[in-house]
């Protein structure tokens, strides 16, 4: 197996500790959750360029348009940058871009949604476990059997790959369990309404719905439109929607965040590599596309809310870092945010200083 545990710097910027020029390349622009990324992200660097550790920095956005992304990748190599963040649109459209930021001695993180390329480093949320979670918690809830729908998120997307492959190992375990129907969502509301409104008229008993990520208030107006009454489903995590389910005294859900912090925990890790930092390898896991890559810090969900927090339940086990929350507590945590925020959690300081020797 393959690892990468450290940054190699280039003769020129060997003694260099500060004032780094960083870019994020983020190649998905379709809801507030990756808005709410790009803005930790910017926050974040506002920090470190006050500081002097960052001179300064770049982001792009694409709309899931691979050509576009590379074109601003290539751009911001072309433009000096020590070190590029990105968070593709797919795991094997940027290729050629990593091959020439490497040439160049540009640090490489993959941000948010993995991807495995030699000598780069991965820093990604935990998808596997996220939807694991919730899988687990919709089986509970229907005891093993009956009829269920699913709403997947992007098509091709290495986030989306990951968590559906979670619901299928999960699914395997209860045959008595029948899928429908399958349909993507795209991670938006209007898609997802959209989806749930065909399932609705196509099938006449719906047992539960596993749907992934910020789609749950759609489904609920697709529901609220075919005036029937909303089965067991699976959540969201934004203000929103919690402040819809805690008005719902019937809705049984659960919220999982999947934390747009998770690209800040990128930002802070690609410092500290540029800085000449190395991460311990007892830190790092097997890239989520690659095995035999060993890679990847992985940053597991900060809460999971259930309307009654559940700290003992069994979708609980092993998530050491993980904290189960009531939806009172969420509300709470998010009563400044702004209604479409997303529950939120980062690491901290000293908890990414221990990924490093």
């Amino acid at each position: 197996m393959s690892s990468v545990c450290a940054y190699a710097k280039d003769e020129e910027k060997e003694a260099k500790t500060e004032g780094f020029y960083i870019g994020l390349s983020n190649g998905y622009w379709g809801n507030t959750w990756r808005a709410q990324m790009v803005e930790d992200f910017e926050n974040k660097a506002e920090e470190y360029k006050e500081e002097g550790i960052i001179s300064d920095y770049m982001i792009s956005n694409s709309n899931s348009d691979a050509t576009e992304q590379l074109n601003q990748i290539n751009a911001m190599i072309d433009s000096g940058v020590d070190a590029i963040l990105i968070d593709a649109v797919s795991p094997t459209t940027i290729k050629s871009a990593v091959e020439k930021a490497k040439a160049k001695g540009i640090l490489v993180v993959i941000a948010n949604d993995p991807a495995a390329y030699e000598d780069t480093i991965c820093v990604c949320g935990d998808n596997y476990t996220w939807q694991k979670i919730q899988a687990m918690w919709l089986m509970e809830q229907i005891e093993g059997k009956g009829d269920i729908v699913k709403i997947t998120g992007v098509s091709g997307n290495a986030a989306d790959t990951i968590r559906e492959q979670a619901n299928d190992d999960i699914l395997a375990e209860y045959p008595d369990v029948n899928v429908l129907t399958s349909a993507p969502g795209n991670w938006s509301q209007t898609d997802a309404q959209s989806v749930m409104t065909t399932f609705l008229s196509s099938y006449d008993s719906i047992d539960a719905i596993l749907e992934q990520d910020v789609m749950a208030e759609g489904v609920i107006k697709a529901y609220e439109n075919a005036g029937k009454d909303i089965p067991v489903m699976t959540g969201d995590y934004t203000k929103s929607f919690f402040a819809k389910w805690a008005e719902m005294e019937d809705l049984n859900t659960i919220g999982v965040p999947y934390a747009p912090g998770n690209a800040t925990v990128a930002l802070e890790v690609a410092v500290r590599l540029l800085q000449g930092k190395e991460i311990d390898e007892a830190n790092l896991v097997a890239n989520p596309m690659d095995e035999n890559l060993i890679n990847t810090v992985m940053v597991a969900p900060p809460y999971v809310v259930t309307k009654e927090a559940q700290p003992d339940a069994t979708w609980m086990e092993g998530l050491e870092n993980t904290e189960a929350i009531s939806l009172d507590e969420a509300m709470e945590l998010l009563k400044d945010s702004a209604d479409t925020a997303a529950l939120d959690g980062y690491m901290s300081d000293e908890a990414v200083d221990k990924l490093f020797k």
